[in-house]
């Protein structure tokens, strides 16, 4: 009994330490956050890809999290914040929209505040 127990004390051990490289979980770069940011902007303000005109890496925040600023081809701002690992959008922020569109329509004046 006292074997049996000293060999599962072992095998435990050894899985414990066992670590599978394709389970590791890596910090995403600059490059994959901005990428990220700009499919996400561009979902969430209703435009194209091609419509962001401008992404920028701020940087790792003292909290941790990573700042990505942006700006649309109408001029539209907005920053995503990625967790620790840069993995996922945990805060989304943007500006109103900028200037007045011809064909706004009434009920939607309130979206545009050059239109006043």
């Amino acid at each position: 009994m006292q074997i049996r127990m000293a060999t599962m004390g072992i095998a435990f051990a050894a899985l414990a330490g066992f670590s599978h490289p394709a389970l590791a979980r890596t910090d995403a770069n600059d490059a994959e956050m901005m990428t990220h940011c700009n499919t996400y902007a561009a979902h969430h303000l209703g435009v194209s890809t091609s419509e962001i005109s401008e992404l920028t890496y701020e940087g790792q925040r003292t909290d941790g999290t990573h700042a990505v600023n942006g700006t649309t081809t109408s001029g539209q701002t907005f920053q995503c914040s990625f967790g620790p690992h840069g993995h996922h959008v945990v805060e989304w922020t943007h500006s109103g929209y900028i200037g007045c569109p011809a064909d706004v329509s009434e009920a939607n004046r309130y979206m545009y505040p050059d239109c006043d």
